[in-house]
């Protein structure tokens, strides 16, 4: 499991690597380019895959916005927000005072932030993959700077992180070519210490056409 977030980290430098030599030898090509800066907006629904936060924590829903620029006919690069709020699974354990903060935090809403670098390549003009990586920021509600600290493999408080995503998805048209909608399956990760948090999810988006 821990090669899996810097297997990830390597396909995705890889990707913006092929994507700047694309960019370059579209320029050469094409005096056209779109220098516009787009924008999509939506909302997020995941669950974890991962044994510890599954047992505690139900799904998380939350805000996506990406800004992005076409530098290819198929290439996009961008940056993307995310905010997820993940909610603890009803009925947990009752705790007392004896309760460590872990205990406390391991059955307690918490929030992640995240900014990261984002590519998104065009297979058809509906059908589209992307990757993402930057940094995840955890907020924990019963202790703001114990973030992540109740996953036992961090070992304490665990606020910063690697916050990466690779996605697949399809857009929708509605009414006219200025109204898509995209859907999209999503892996999440984030990663500190060696360690690898995930979630698998869908990501829905409004792309505001100019």
């Amino acid at each position: 499991m821990k090669k899996i977030p810097i297997l990830l980290l390597i396909v995705l430098l890889m990707t913006v690597k092929f994507v700047a030599a694309q960019a370059i030898i579209t320029d050469s090509i094409s005096p056209k380019k779109d220098k516009k800066i787009h924008w999509e907006s939506g909302i997020n629904l995941s669950v974890p895959v991962h044994v510890q936060m599954y047992r505690s924590h139900r799904f998380e829903i939350g805000l996506n916005l990406r800004g992005w620029r076409k530098i290819s006919p198929k290439w996009d690069l961008g940056i993307k927000f995310d905010y997820d709020y993940w909610l603890v699974k009803k009925n947990p354990p009752i705790l007392t005072p004896e309760s460590t903060l872990s205990d406390r935090a391991l059955y307690s809403n918490f929030s992640i932030f995240s900014l990261k670098a984002n590519t998104q390549y065009s297979l058809t003009n509906k059908l589209y993959w992307g990757a993402e990586s930057g940094i995840g920021y955890a907020l924990s509600d019963v202790d703001g700077r114990f973030g992540l600290g109740f996953v036992s493999e961090f070992r304490g408080p665990q606020r910063f992180g690697l916050s990466s995503s690779f996605y697949l998805g399809r857009y929708f048209i509605i009414g006219n070519q200025k109204n898509q909608l995209g859907l999209s399956t999503d892996f999440t990760q984030y990663l500190a210490h060696g360690h690898a948090e995930n979630s698998l999810g869908f990501k829905i988006k409004y792309r505001f056409i100019h």
